[in-house]
């Protein structure tokens, strides 16, 4: 008795077995392994660069930065300032933005704090821009005119506009003036700068809106 219970048992299964694989396909379901959606880290890069296909409008120095006229721009003090630039093998060009009704400036390339900064200092007032090529010889200003040091005003053209609490400044120079007092510049170049603003259109006042630095490049 005991054998043939063995012997059924031995039967069942068998037939148990030849039923899962007829059927070719596992009981199981399938488990998909769900990721979690990637998550996009907020930009730190302020630097916005115009896409190579957009051709350049003309640049022209009337205080108005023209869609496409700057094919780079650099936001900087929490958007307060913008610089916009564009260069070609001879010229820099250049926009400052910021929001002040007082005087907005750069200084290229200091050594240390604002010394030997190559300053461009610029205000509009009563409608008129003014736009000073400076150089600050100690760590913390003064930042005399380049004549008034034995140099050149090297600012070829230049305009400004006052609107809306903001004064945007635009210059263009030379990248090699051949001034002393004058930072050289190159095709491709890295160039670092401070900026400041200030709420007076007397540039030998004190910055008191914002000042910082930051890197441009320029194109090669």
């Amino acid at each position: 008795m005991k054998g043939t219970n063995l012997a059924l048992a031995a039967i069942v299964l068998a037939l148990v077995l030849a039923a899962g694989c007829i059927g070719g396909t596992s009981s199981q379901t399938p488990t998909s392994s769900t990721k979690a959606p990637a998550t996009t880290q907020p930009s730190t890069t302020s630097s916005i660069t115009t896409s190579s296909s957009q051709a350049l409008t003309a640049w022209k120095a009337d205080g108005v930065i023209e869609k496409n006229e700057y094919p780079h721009e650099l936001s900087l003090a929490g958007g307060k300032f913008t610089v916009y630039w564009r260069n070609d093998n001879e010229y820099l060009y250049m926009a400052l933005k910021g929001q002040t009704t007082g005087w907005v400036a750069i200084g290229f390339e200091p050594s240390t704090a604002m010394k030997d900064a190559d300053m461009v200092i610029g205000w509009v007032k009563d409608g008129k821009a003014t736009v000073v090529d400076a150089y600050s010889t100690g760590l913390y200003g003064p930042h005399p005119p380049d004549q008034k040091l034995g140099g050149s005003n090297d600012i070829l053209e230049y305009a400004g506009k006052e609107e809306n609490g903001y004064t945007v400044i635009e210059f263009k120079r030379k990248l090699n003036t051949g001034d002393k007092y004058d930072k050289a510049f190159k095709p491709g170049q890295e160039i670092k700068f401070i900026f400041a603003m200030a709420t007076s259109d007397d540039f030998t006042a004190k910055h008191n809106v914002a000042k910082g630095s930051g890197k441009i490049k320029l194109d090669g």
